[in-house]
């Protein structure tokens, strides 16, 4: 009887309240709307400066209602315009955090340019090619004209970042404009 009310009773009421907490936690973050907060799109200011380099002439971007299917987890939103898609994605760099990045596709389903929303990469080393826009023009130019875009070296991971998210797009919009989302 005194390992019951020593050892298991306790640890039943432990259980018991944590999960009573859990349940609660869980109801708050649906009901206050942090859950939508955590998915919301970008102010149009924002996204007007994001599209400057990722789809020149764009405009107004419409955002485009669609969730991500199995297999997108990279994929935040997508964006029409008369000039095309702006598709805003996370690639891999070097920090796990990644690489949010929004990139422009034309109706040709060309790349238009990119633009690096944010990222945690190295300071110094990745960063810099985060925010070297003629790097990230001429990654741009390279996927789309078919060849093998440059590598900044010392900055590999970062670079093959913004390159892996730039082709990723292209997939992304192909599949999309293929079931007729976009």
């Amino acid at each position: 009887m005194k390992t019951y009310q020593e050892i298991i009773k306790p640890t039943l009421v432990l259980v018991i309240i944590s999960s009573i907490i859990a349940a609660l936690l869980a109801v708050t973050y649906n009901v206050t709307g942090v859950a939508e907060l955590a998915n919301a799109a970008y102010a149009p200011e924002e996204l007007t400066l994001f599209a400057e380099n990722a789809l020149p002439g764009s405009g107004e971007l419409t955002r485009v209602d669609y969730t991500p299917a199995e297999g997108e987890e990279d994929l935040n939103f997508v964006y029409t315009s008369d000039a095309g898609t702006a598709i805003i994605l996370n690639s891999k760099g070097y920090n796990a955090e990644g690489i949010t990045m929004m990139v422009g596709i034309g109706p040709d389903g060309v790349p238009t340019g990119a633009h690096v929303i944010k990222h945690a990469e190295t300071p110094g080393i990745g960063d810099k090619v985060c925010a070297d826009t003629a790097f990230i023009a001429r990654s741009v130019e390279k996927i789309a004209a078919g060849s093998e875009p440059d590598i900044n070296a010392g900055a590999t991971k970062s670079s093959n970042g913004i390159n892996n998210g730039i082709k990723r797009a292209v997939e992304l919009y192909n599949k999309l404009h293929g079931e007729g989302v976009i």
